[in-house]
């Protein structure tokens, strides 16, 4: 029988630079963290680094990549469901809550970078699409079963939603107190007014 083989040196290495970044972004703005600081925290030597990632930016896109998964993860429920579901809503923004008070340093100056740095610009770009065409593909079949009142077209409110979102969270001292506001927001502006009990009114 072949043994099973465990993650090499290299794999290792490459996992303690990474850790390295996120426990400096508890600490620290992304700008301020240096490429010496990311190899004296993996164990290596500065030159060493480079053998693994070429630059700090390289690192930044990595972790924004290992994040994708936990972005989306959640949001299923409430992207796949119909009409106005306020408990679906909340737990995937409670979830996105989470990331930014977790993950916020590192989401906010990688965006803050996007602008100039086509690698981040695409990462956010793939990332704004995939939760636009699943959020516009539920405004479609709430508005087919009548659960949605018609306005404007799916794709461009459902930028509009993810646009705010990050608006909202980028910007939030305590991300996890803007859950409740979001909550009623997003449902006042895909469903109208919103009553006690949650329906569409």
């Amino acid at each position: 029988m072949t043994r099973r083989r465990g993650p090499s040196k290299g794999d290792r290495r490459e996992r303690a630079i990474l850790t390295t970044a996120r426990d400096l972004l508890t600490r620290k703005p992304l700008a301020d963290i240096t490429i010496d600081e990311l190899a004296a925290g993996a164990e290596i030597s500065r030159s060493s680094f480079y053998f693994y990632f070429d630059s700090k930016l390289a690192v930044v896109v990595a972790l924004l990549h290992d994040l994708t998964g936990e972005l989306h993860a959640g949001s299923s429920p409430w992207l796949d469901g119909t009409g106005p579901d306020e408990e679906a809503l909340r737990r995937s923004l409670t979830g996105l809550a989470a990331i930014w008070s977790g993950h916020g340093r590192l989401l906010a100056g990688a965006l803050a970078a996007a602008p100039g740095c086509p690698p981040i610009a695409a990462w956010r770009a793939g990332l704004r699409d995939a939760h636009v065409k699943r959020l516009a593909a539920r405004i479609e079949r709430d508005r087919a079963a009548g659960l949605a009142p018609d306005g404007p077209a799916p794709a461009v409110l459902a930028g509009l939603i993810d646009d705010l979102r990050l608006a909202a969270f980028a910007g939030a001292a305590d991300p996890a107190g803007l859950v409740d506001d979001m909550v009623l927001v997003e449902l006042r502006i895909l469903y109208g007014e919103i009553g006690e009990t949650g329906a569409a009114g």
